[in-house]
């Protein structure tokens, strides 16, 4: 703990010095800067950041016989179109900044021990203001406020703490100066022989404190929703480090709270742009995808009537007879599902050598049938839902838009879909649609894992709900599930609550801190966020995922491992050849595991003829460790990797 760290220098000193800005206050962002992006989005003021950073720098240009610029000053500068700002950043600042739980712990000491305290900071806004902020965050009873615009004197010269010096009459040696910049909180008040700590912004610090964040990709936050997002996950830790926040040591919950809660608020506060833009009255969030995504729209939206439903593709099969006809599989489901329910087609059913002329002989039968079906979706939509004249669907992906076609069909109104992404096809152009990272066609040079991240099934693991997968709708309108008894969907249904609440603490928090403002999450921001869990899981993340599976067809007979298989030595030597390509199609692998792969297929060779090879050596190790290129042309080339064959 910081507070452990610093004690001998407050108790050899007489006068402890605080910076302010990212030290005893914190911003939700990465960057200072980021603040005023945030606020040309909430207040729709195009190139106000711009605008904002520029004014700062001309207004020190127009008075550079001043140590530093006053608020003021910096808005006589800025465009007219952005007057109306000054009091706005100023209400916003106030919103955001929230104490340093671990700064706040080393102020209260400084005081216990009767310490001269002082707070000193490189900043424009006006002495007034931070005091109020100071006071409202927690901080009080300090002997002097240093602020650079007002008392015309900054750290970064040494001019501040030379005031202070003289203002207290103490010596260098007897202050000690606490804060985040290395140059005007470190180096400036060492050269004065004042005894200084650098503090460690705490974004650096959640970053240090996990190896998956180490030299992670700087798009993740450099963006303004990435920044926010980055920033809370650390005001979070350093809250729980601190003990000022109740703990919870669960998985699931830390789970559903940095990956769940971001891509379903990032998703859901898209779906609200859409559903505002096209005058939608009511939002129908579709079975089992929709379940997380619409208790996370209530957190934030109010106001657009929501409901969830069930639109499974099954429902198109039996309501409207929509099926692919060289699709026996489905055409025979059809025949199968009514023979239950008609003496005629049972008894004509049983040796049917194509399913689909057997369909289109008897399609008055089908057809009756299958309307009254289709009546008692209705009824079901009819309770379920609230009437509106205007209704929009929310769904993950989509190619066939099996939901929006029953849903429209049974509504008998044309509706709008909003979907994570669409798979285009020559439906596109049939439906209207919005899509939050676009349309993607299966030849896109462009990889999947920039769309859908780089396991959807993983996503569909954080956003589905755990219940069974609906096959029908009851005489009373309410939707019949399948029976499914598997130990993986039963793992899933225990720990899914935790996730939801993980997620919901996201949502929640995002809530309280900007008081339901949009934080502007893109598709980049959680795809990116999501991605680097997948590529860079530690043990904890491994041994928490074994055994759990998901069933990769519609029947749900076939289950393969989520990420990584239990799979063991012991299975390795019973089945070699089967266990191997199991763990070969796993995504993660235990220490043990990418031995046994190493073992059994040490050499990779992947050809295109002779003129393009690529060879590696244990292909199935956790990291890369050298790659050697030789291109001779473009038609000829040759490449040699030791380690992970992906990178």
């Amino acid at each position: 703990m910081l507070i452990d760290k610093v004690k001998k220098y407050i108790d050899s000193c007489d006068v402890i010095s605080f910076d302010i800005f990212d030290t005893l206050l914190l911003r939700p962002y990465v960057r200072p800067t980021d603040m005023f992006q945030h606020l040309e989005k909430v207040y729709h003021k195009p190139c106000f950041y711009v605008c904002r950073i520029e004014a700062e720098e001309n207004a020190r240009i127009m008075h550079p016989q001043l140590e530093d610029v006053t608020f003021d000053m910096i808005y006589d500068e800025i465009d007219d179109e952005f007057k109306d700002m000054k009091q706005k950043e100023m209400d916003w600042e106030e919103m955001v900044l929230r104490a340093n739980p671990e700064l706040k712990q080393v102020y209260d000491y400084a005081k216990e021990q009767g310490k001269k305290i002082v707070i000193a900071s490189d900043m424009y806004l006006p002495t007034d203001f931070i005091t109020k902020v100071l006071r409202k965050n927690g901080y009080d009873g300090w002997d002097k406020l240093y602020v650079s615009a007002d008392v015309n004197a900054r750290k970064g010269n040494g001019s501040m703490f030379r005031q202070i010096m003289s203002d207290l009459n103490v010596s260098a040696k007897q202050i000690f100066h606490i804060g985040d910049n290395k140059i005007s909180d470190y180096k400036v008040p060492q050269k004065l022989k004042i005894k200084a700590v650098k503090y460690e912004p705490i974004y650096q610090q959640f970053k240090k404190q996990n190896k998956r964040y180490l030299n992670m990709d700087p798009k993740i936050t450099i963006l303004l929703g990435g920044s926010i997002m980055f920033s809370v996950f650390a005001y979070d830790w350093i809250m729980k480090k601190c003990k000022q926040k109740a703990e919870i040591n669960n998985y699931w919950f830390d789970l559903g709270y940095l990956y769940a809660g971001p891509v379903t608020y990032g998703y859901t506060r898209f779906v609200e742009k859409q559903a505002i833009k096209n005058n939608i009255d009511s939002l129908l969030f579709v079975a089992r995808d929709g379940y997380l995504l619409q208790k996370v729209f209530k957190t934030f939206n109010l106001t657009i009537k929501n409901s969830y439903v069930y639109a499974p593709r099954v429902l198109n099969h039996i309501c409207r007879l929509d099926y692919v006809r060289g699709n026996k599989e489905q055409a025979r489901y059809i025949i199968d599902f009514y023979a239950q329910k008609n003496s005629e087609i049972k008894k004509q059913s049983k040796d049917i050598k194509n399913p689909h002329e057997f369909i289109q002989q008897h399609k008055d039968i089908f057809g009756k049938l299958a309307q009254g079906q289709m009546d008692k979706y209705r009824d079901y939509l009819r309770k379920n839902t609230s009437k509106a004249d205007k209704y929009a669907l929310v769904d993950t992906i989509s190619g066939q838009f099996s939901s929006q076609k029953i849903l429209q069909e049974a509504l008998n109104q044309e509706l709008w879909g909003i979907y994570w992404g669409i798979y285009q096809d020559e439906l596109s152009n049939k439906y209207n649609y919005r899509a939050f990272v676009g349309e993607h066609t299966l030849k896109s040079m462009i990889p999947d894992k920039y769309f859908f991240t780089d396991k959807w099934n993983f996503m569909e693991f954080l956003i589905t709900s755990p219940e069974f997968p609906i096959k029908n709708i009851d005489d009373d309108g309410n939707p019949i599930f399948k029976s499914i008894e598997n130990p993986y969907e039963e793992k899933r249904t225990k720990l899914y609550p935790d996730i939801v609440n993980g997620a919901l603490n996201f949502a929640n928090e995002i809530k309280d801190w900007f008081k339901g403002n949009d934080i502007y999450l893109t598709p980049q921001d959680v795809i990116g966020w999501v991605n680097l869990y997948l590529e860079r899981p530690n043990l904890s993340d491994i041994e928490q995922m074994k055994g759990l599976k998901f069933g990769e067809d519609s029947s749900h007979e076939n289950w393969i491992p989520l990420l990584v298989s239990e799979l063991g030595i012991k299975d390795f030597l019973k089945e070699p050849k089967k266990v191997s390509k199991i763990l070969e199609k796993a995504m993660w692998h235990t220490p043990t595991q990418s031995f046994l792969l190493c073992c059994y297929k040490p050499l990779l060779i992947k050809m295109r003829g002779l003129t393009k090879i690529n060879i590696t050596l244990f292909p199935y190790l956790k990291q890369q460790y050298g790659i050697f290129a030789l291109n001779i042309s473009k038609r000829w080339f040759y490449k040699f990797i030791i380690g992970n064959m992906k990178g």
